[in-house]
């Protein structure tokens, strides 16, 4: 195809409207007044709305929702921080579509001038919910135990450090409760680590029953496990974990019953700390776990609240 030939079916309108619709991303272009003129398929699907009820009637306005973005990009689009005065490279923006589904999405944009005017705008669209979905598969990987589905030893020290400087920026109490269990090990090796599993899943599962939405449970790892209790003083935290300790204690029965009597059921050893002024998290954190040794020193299955110091 020669040069001339080349340029007329680049020229084509019906070329360059088909390449449009054939994108994979969606467009949407407006006009000076922020009308929309163009709006291909990939945008029907994003924004959920048939290009027979967009084009000419709706205002941009109308598809950035909520309307705080729309002045959002508009605002980026002036400035010189994402490609330039009149450009926008890839921002990342979360819409509400048509179905009142929230989409995140890259955006880039620029302004169409025509003889130092401003004729529209033009905008693509990438559907960013695929990636999200896999980067929050990821994370919540991550930052769970596998046998549990409790959060891991990661996320606790995480947890923590965010807990605690909430606790003291707002001077609400926090509570912390170190959990381990007594007579695992004779049990695990007895009956192996299948029925071992069954005990640490039971435990889980009696965690997540007994806790309040703003609370946080861990596995910290082979049979030790944490509550985090927020807004909780040391009293109500002995209070939580009393209830905890004596559902787990009733459930026993019912669901390991079937191994037989030969071994004493499997008891928790709890030890529970407030978080003072100005204490760090490591203190806190030996301060629990201490009182938990002293738990189950006196014989286990039960709580104990941890000294305010820390002593020899």
């Amino acid at each position: 195809m020669g040069n001339r030939e080349g340029e007329q079916f680049m020229g084509d309108q019906s070329f360059i409207d088909r390449l449009v619709q054939l994108c994979p991303d969606g467009i949407i272009g407006v006009n000076r007044e922020g009308t929309i003129i163009i709006f291909n398929e990939a945008a029907e699907r994003l924004f959920k709305r048939d290009d027979q009820e967009v084009l000419g009637k709706l205002h941009i306005t109308d598809i950035y929702q909520p309307p705080d973005v729309a002045r959002q990009i508009k605002k980026l689009l002036y400035d010189q921080e994402h490609g330039g005065k009149g450009r926008l490279d890839e921002v990342e923006v979360e819409v509400v579509n048509a179905a009142g589904e929230n989409v995140p999405i890259r955006l880039s944009a620029a302004l169409l001038v025509e003889n130092g005017q401003e004729v529209g705008s033009v905008g693509f669209f990438h559907d960013m919910t695929a990636r999200k979905e896999l980067e929050d598969e990821l994370l919540r990987r991550s930052i769970t135990d596998s046998l549990t589905g409790l959060f891991n030893r990661r996320h606790f020290h995480e947890t923590m450090s965010h807990e605690v400087q909430r606790s003291q920026r707002y001077q609400r109490p926090l509570t912390l409760a170190m959990l381990d269990l007594d007579s695992f090990k004779p049990f695990n090796d007895t009956y192996g680590h299948h029925e071992g599993d069954n005990i640490l899943r039971l435990v889980s599962d009696t965690m997540r029953s007994s806790l309040r939405q703003l609370d946080h449970a861990f596995r910290l790892g082979g049979d030790e496990f944490a509550f985090v209790l927020v807004e909780t003083d040391l009293d109500q935290g002995l209070l939580a974990v009393e209830r905890f300790r004596d559902a787990f204690n009733q459930a026993w029965p019912s669901k390991m019953g079937y191994l037989g009597g030969k071994l004493p059921p499997v008891t928790l050893s709890i030890g529970l700390a407030q978080l003072g002024d100005g204490e760090k998290t490591d203190k806190l954190t030996m301060r629990a776990d201490l009182a938990m040794y002293e738990a189950k020193k006196d014989g286990g299955d039960r709580a104990v609240k941890a000294r305010s110091e820390i002593k020899e």
